[in-house]
C-alpha cells in the first residue's frame, strides 16, 4: 500500500496550498486526494495504519497547506470533518466507510448476477462487511431456490439467526451456506440439520421456528433479494455509506450555511463559527495564549463569537444599519440566540420574496463583522462603524452582480453608485 499512500502525497504539492484558502483546499481535497484511494478500496480493504496515513495528508492539506498538520493546527477533530454537510461535517468521504461501502458490491453481485466470471469462488470477506450486509438486505421468498435458509432474513424480514441464535448455532457451517429454502421446507429437511446437544431452550426455539416455517408458501415467482437503503431496492455505494451513519443527529445549521449563496470562504467560516472554532478572545484564554480582555468593537463584555456577532452593541447596530438599508423586515437578532435560531424565525417572519436576501444577508454582515475585527487586532486600526457598513454595501453590491438574486431584489435604486 505504501505506492499508494506515495501517489496522494505527490498529487498536490506544498506550494500550490499556498495559492487558495482553505476553502479551495477543501474542494481538492474532495475531488483529488479522497479519489486517488477508491480503485484500490473497491477491491481491497487497507490496513489502519495505511488509512491514518491517507488521512493524515489529508488533514494537513486542508488545515495547514502541507502534507502534515500540527494538533495547533487542525481546528476540528477530523471525524467531525468526514462526516456529510447535513450531519454538521464538510463532506470529506470517511475512508474507512468508503472503503467498507464500495466492497459490499462484491457481495451483492454475488448474490445478484449469477453470469459474473467470479461467480462460484470462495469469496473472503471480514465480519463487518458480512453484518453489515446482513443488516442493509432482506429476502422477499418466491420459489425459494436462491434464498439462503439458514443465512438471510426471508422470515417476515428476519433470520433464523435473529429468531432462534441459539438453534442456529446447532447447525453445521456448511449447512448454513448451502441450504436453501425450497430444500428445507420440502419434507421439512431443514429440521435434520440440526446437529448437536439440544437443551430446552434450543427446543423452545426450534418449536417456534417450525410454526413460522410451516406458514411460508412458495410461489412461481423467482426469490428476489432488497437492499433497504434504496427505494428500487437495488444496491448502490452512496446509500450504503449513509447507512454507515445511520442515528447520527442533524445539524440544524447546514441549511442556512450551505444552502445559500456565498462563497465558498464564507461558508466555511461560518462553519468553523457555528462550532466555536475561530480564534476568538475566548478560545485563546481556554488555550493559555495572548488576548484582549474586552471586545475591541465595543470595549464592554469578554469577546465570545456570540458576543462578538449577535450581542456586541457594534454588531448590532451594523444588524440595524444593514437590514434597514435592503428594505427587509426582519427584527435584530435576540441576545440569547444563536444566528441559525434567528434566521429560521426571521425566515418564517419574512415574505417568500424576501427570503434569499434575508439568507445572504445573514452569511455576509458575520463575516465582515469578522474581518473587520480582524483588521482591528492585526492592523491596529479603530472600529469605524462607518467604514464597516460602507464595506458591507459594498460587498452586497459585488454579490449580487456576481449572481445573488435574491440581494438584487432588495437592493436599493442606487445600489450602482459606488
Amino acid at each position: 500500500m505504501q505506492p499508494l499512500v506515495d501517489a496522494v502525497a505527490g498529487r498536490l504539492p506544498s506550494w500550490k496550498a499556498w495559492l487558495m484558502n482553505k476553502a479551495g483546499r477543501l474542494a481538492l481535497v474532495k475531488s483529488v486526494l479522497s479519489a486517488i484511494p477508491t480503485h484500490q478500496m473497491l477491491a481491497l480493504a487497507p490496513p489502519k495504519k495505511t488509512l491514518k496515513q491517507l488521512e493524515k495528508i489529508q488533514r494537513g492539506f486542508l488545515w495547514a497547506g502541507r502534507e502534515a498538520a500540527l494538533g495547533g493546527h487542525c481546528h476540528v477533530n477530523w471525524r467531525t470533518v468526514c462526516r456529510p454537510l447535513a450531519l454538521g461535517g464538510l463532506g470529506i468521504r470517511d475512508l474507512e466507510r468508503t472503503g467498507l461501502a464500495l466492497r459490499l458490491r462484491w457481495l451483492w453481485l454475488s448474490r445478484m448476477d449469477a453470469g459474473r466470471a467470479w461467480h462460484g469462488l470462495d469469496l473472503q470477506f471480514s465480519h463487518e462487511e458480512l453484518g453489515m450486509f446482513h443488516a442493509s438486505t432482506f429476502m422477499v421468498v418466491g420459489d425459494g431456490i436462491t434464498a439462503l435458509f439458514w443465512e438471510d432474513r426471508w422470515l417476515h424480514g428476519q433470520s433464523i439467526r435473529e429468531l432462534a441464535p441459539l438453534l442456529y448455532l446447532c447447525i453445521p457451517k456448511n449447512r448454513r451456506r448451502a441450504r436453501t429454502v425450497a430444500e428445507g421446507i420440502t419434507g421439512n429437511a431443514w429440521a435434520r440439520d440440526i446437529r448437536g446437544v439440544v437443551g430446552l431452550q434450543e427446543i423452545g426455539q426450534y418449536l417456534k421456528t417450525w410454526q413460522l416455517v410451516a406458514r411460508i408458501t412458495l410461489s412461481t415467482e423467482p426469490d428476489k433479494l432488497v437492499w433497504k437503503w434504496t427505494a428500487n431496492g437495488i444496491y448502490s455505494a452512496r446509500s450504503c455509506y449513509r447507512a454507515t451513519l445511520h442515528g447520527s443527529l442533524t445539524c440544524h445549521s447546514w441549511q442556512l450555511i450551505w444552502k445559500g449563496w456565498a462563497p465558498p470562504k464564507v461558508k466555511f467560516f461560518h462553519w468553523l463559527a457555528n462550532l466555536d472554532r475561530c480564534w476568538t478572545a475566548a478560545r485563546l484564554a481556554r488555550r493559555g495564549l495572548p488576548h484582549h480582555t474586552r471586545c475591541l468593537l465595543c470595549d464592554q463584555e469578554p469577546e465570545t463569537i456570540q458576543h462578538l456577532l449577535l450581542t456586541c452593541p457594534f454588531a448590532r447596530q451594523a444588524w440595524h444599519e444593514t437590514l434597514s438599508w435592503l428594505r427587509i423586515p426582519a427584527p435584530l437578532p435576540e441576545h440569547d440566540a444563536s444566528i441559525q435560531d434567528w434566521w429560521r424565525r426571521a425566515r418564517d417572519a419574512s415574505p417568500p420574496s424576501l427570503r434569499k436576501a434575508l439568507r445572504s444577508a445573514t452569511l455576509l454582515v458575520p463575516w465582515m463583522i469578522w474581518k473587520h475585527r480582524n483588521a482591528c487586532v492585526f492592523g491596529h486600526i479603530p472600529p469605524s462603524l462607518d467604514e464597516l457598513l460602507n464595506r458591507i454595501k459594498y460587498k452586497i453590491r459585488c454579490w449580487a452582480r456576481a449572481g445573488d438574486k435574491g440581494l438584487r431584489v432588495v437592493l436599493p435604486p442606487s445600489w450602482d453608485v459606488h
